[in-house]
């Protein structure tokens, strides 16, 4: 049987979904959870997408493939009961033996969070800037994200030998929630490596005064390097939400609210 699992996991301790001999990662501690609730089986498990050391899921899909009499809650429960306490599966259904939690993705939301005050509580999940931020630019900067681009300037080259840099952005859009805080959400089809942690970057040096408009429009037109030391941490990232069918992934589009997470 083939199962979709729903997790959330807090990626602070973890090099990323992707699993590694010399690191831990979540794909790895689900995997060695998924060993022991189902011994004694060579067990397919394959996430939506690989993600940054240190970045967070919200509702990350994933599907695993096994011979099992358990249930799908009762898998869930086996699975919770033995995962460490960053990461829990949310849900787990039968999907069809085709599905498949990367390949048949439609579309991912990330989310973004810039704290603009010091954190006891939150600082694992958001990026703190000290310096005043104008929101109204950057959310015009971020208009000029939809479309498709190519955001080859907001990659390492190293990850464009085998596939282009072009993406198309569903939506992109920034959100100040009260005086401490900017959300920055991005919808796309697919994310080149540290694609969207550079844009974040970008975004700060626009609402920040150093960068306008005319930059990220020179950038996205292949004009110009991207200057050093934008890279956002991952701490502020959340893979947010991804879609395998039209009707959710345009309801999403069209009315799910920027809301703060944790803060």
């Amino acid at each position: 049987m083939r199962f979709k699992l729903i997790l959330e996991f807090d990626g602070t301790r973890y090099s990323g979904w992707q699993q590694q001999a010399d690191a831990k990662s979540v794909q790895g501690a689900l995997l060695a959870a998924a060993s022991t609730v189902l011994p004694g089986q060579s067990l397919d498990l394959q996430g939506c997408g690989r993600t940054d050391a240190g970045v967070h899921g919200l509702r990350y899909p994933a599907h695993l493939e096994a011979t099992t009499d358990l249930t799908p809650g009762a898998l869930a429960e086996r699975l919770n009961d033995l995962l460490p306490a960053d990461i829990n599966v949310l849900a787990a259904e039968p999907v069809h033996p085709r599905f498949h939690a990367r390949h048949t993705c439609l579309g991912r939301s990330y989310l973004y969070q810039i704290a603009l005050r010091r954190t006891a509580f939150c600082r694992r999940y958001v990026y703190w800037r000290r310096e005043p931020l104008a929101a109204s630019r950057m959310a015009a900067a971020a208009g000029l994200l939809a479309g498709m681009h190519d955001f080859a300037a907001f990659t390492d080259r190293r990850a464009l030998k085998k596939k282009s840099a072009k993406v198309f952005v569903n939506k992109a859009e920034i959100a100040a929630a009260g005086d401490d805080l900017i959300l920055f959400r991005i919808v796309g089809s697919h994310f080149l490596w540290k694609m969207i942690r550079n844009i974040v970057g970008v975004l700060i040096e626009i609402g920040a005064g150093r960068m306008d408009l005319r930059d990220l429009e020179g950038l996205l037109a292949g004009q110009g390097k991207l200057p050093a030391g934008l890279l956002a941490p991952p701490s502020g990232l959340f893979l947010e939400a991804a879609f395998y069918d039209e009707e959710s992934f345009e309801e999403f589009l069209a009315s799910e609210p920027l809301r703060p997470l944790f803060f």
